[in-house]
C-alpha cells in the first residue's frame, strides 16, 4: 500500500502554488496528486517522496494534514482495464471512495490510487487477482 497525504487549504489564489512551494523548499517530489474543490476549503491528496517530511513540513506551515493509506494498482492503458479493476471490490461489496491516477516511473505504467475500506483485504484480493499492487 502507498501513503498518502490529505491537506484541506484555503480554495483562493495562489494557495496551491504555496503548498507546493513549501514541498520543494524541503526537497520532495510529488509523485501523484489530485485536488478537490468547494468555495472556500479544497482537499489536497498527494503520494509524496517522503511522507514523513512532508508532513513535518507542512504542519509547520500551518497546514492542517493527515495521512492514510490507499492501494496502488498497476493497469494496462487499454479499454475496459479499470473498469475490470473496479469490479473486484464491488464483488466484495467494498465502496471505493475515490481514485486518481498516477504513473510508475520505473515502467511508465499508469498507477490507479484506490480509496476504499478494508484496504487491506481489498489489496490481497487484488493480488489474488493477478494485479501489481503497491
Amino acid at each position: 500500500m502507498i501513503e498518502q497525504i490529505s491537506i484541506y487549504t484555503e480554495n483562493k489564489k495562489g494557495a496551491m502554488r504555496s503548498l507546493l512551494g513549501t514541498l520543494t523548499e524541503a526537497d520532495i517530489n510529488v509523485l501523484a496528486f489530485v485536488n478537490n474543490d468547494s468555495a472556500e476549503f479544497g482537499t489536497v491528496r498527494l503520494v509524496v517522496s517522503d511522507t514523513a517530511e512532508a508532513l513535518r513540513v507542512l504542519s509547520e506551515k500551518g497546514y492542517l494534514c493527515r495521512s492514510s493509506w490507499v492501494i496502488g494498482v498497476e493497469l494496462d492503458d487499454k479499454p475496459g482495464a479499470l473498469q475490470s479493476l473496479l469490479a473486484v471490490p464491488e464483488q466484495m461489496n467494498v465502496n471505493v471512495n475515490y481514485m486518481y491516477l498516477g504513473y510508475r516511473r520505473e515502467n511508465g505504467m499508469p498507477l490507479i490510487l484506490l480509496s476504499c475500506e478494508d484496504v487491506d483485504i481489498v489489496n490481497q484480493r487484488l493480488q489474488a487477482a493477478g494485479y501489481t499492487v503497491y
